[in-house]
């Protein structure tokens, strides 16, 4: 039990800091204290709401952050292929 409350706590931590960092660097300085409060609020909600609620939410926004990868992969494959002869020509 102690040393589940302990890899709770840390990973609250942890993904708290990782998170701060991402927002300062997308939105800047100022956006840290919105994120904080929301962080502080979504603890508890996370704690108190209903485990298929929990995994809809987390099933919905990792499909939302594998769009813009699609997208990129859509947009940047012909660029990689184009590379990937050109290098294969080079070494032959």
């Amino acid at each position: 039990t102690f040393g589940l409350m302990i890899f709770a706590f840390t990973t609250i931590i942890g993904w708290s800091v990782y998170g701060e960092r991402c927002v300062e660097y997308l939105f800047g300085v100022k956006a840290i204290l919105p994120f904080r409060i929301l962080w502080v609020v979504a603890i508890p909600l996370g704690a108190t709401v209903k485990l298929a609620f929990v995994w809809l939410l987390a099933d919905t926004l990792n499909a939302l952050m594998a769009i813009p990868n699609l997208i990129a992969l859509v947009l940047l494959g012909p660029v990689v292929f184009r590379l990937t002869l050109n290098y294969f020509d080079r070494e032959a």
